[in-house]
């Protein structure tokens, strides 16, 4: 074949393609949407900056990982073991972490601004500086939990355990703690504007210089003798019930 045929040939397939490729464009969706899942193991794996933002993690088994400074903002992490997790300034805002454990995971000045933990296993977490926010904790073990100095705005902690959680020189504005257990908990300095302790189980809790006590709702809570209450607020005896 001739150089001058040759070179009408390509031109030939070159048109071709050209009309090929809207159709092509057509069958093809232009942007694939990509939510990797990593639900296996990674026990005590550095993760330290990972951007696992919109992951879907649930199962995922990570007890003592590094997380520090990590993005899991917005993932799916049903159920996944964080147990001892170091995740110091990680974002975890409006993931969902239902029925996962965090047992002992530090979390300090973390951010986990409308995540959902309802169900969760937290006993002994530190959130200590952290932003919890329009959390979702229904239901949730929090026995032990350290939340001093957190901001806790509009956060609903409704039937959780929190048994000796420390909640000193917390801002809890507008949260729920309605049915909670919050036997022997720490609220001293705390902010409790507008907070709602409907039924809650406040024997031994410690109130001393709480400030904005008088919005904060106790309908049906109870107290006991070794409560500290400010003056004026007198709750019934739990009775150990």
């Amino acid at each position: 074949m001739k150089l001058r045929d040759i070179s009408g040939f390509a031109a030939s397939l070159g048109a071709m393609a050209a009309l090929a490729l809207p159709v092509a464009a057509q069958e093809t969706p232009n942007r694939i949407s990509w939510a990797p899942s990593y639900s296996g193991s990674c026990i005590d794996c550095s993760l330290v900056g990972r951007n696992m933002s919109g992951w879907n993690i649930s199962k995922a088994n990570y007890p003592g990982a590094d997380l520090t400074a990590a993005n899991l903002r917005n993932v799916q992490a049903l159920d996944a073991n964080f147990d001892s997790v170091q995740a110091v300034g990680a974002d975890l805002r409006t993931s969902d972490f239902s029925g996962a454990s965090f047992s002992e995971a530090i979390l300090i000045g973390a951010r986990l601004q409308g995540a959902s933990f309802n169900g969760s296993k937290m006993a002994g977490v530190v959130l200590t500086g952290a932003d919890v926010s329009d959390g979702k904790f229904i239901g949730t073990t929090l026995t032990g939990a350290q939340l001093q100095s957190a901001t806790i705005h509009n956060a609903d902690f409704s039937a959780a355990n929190m048994v000796l959680a420390e909640f000193s020189a917390a801002d809890l504005t507008g949260s729920v703690f309605d049915n909670a257990i919050m036997t022997n908990v720490d609220l001293r300095g705390a902010n409790v504007t507008d907070v709602s302790f409907r039924d809650a189980r406040l024997a031994g809790a410690i109130f001393d210089a709480a400030i904005g006590i008088e919005t904060a709702n106790f309908e049906g809570a109870c107290g006991s003798e070794d409560s500290a209450f400010p003056s004026g607020l007198d709750l019934p005896d739990c009775g150990g019930s």
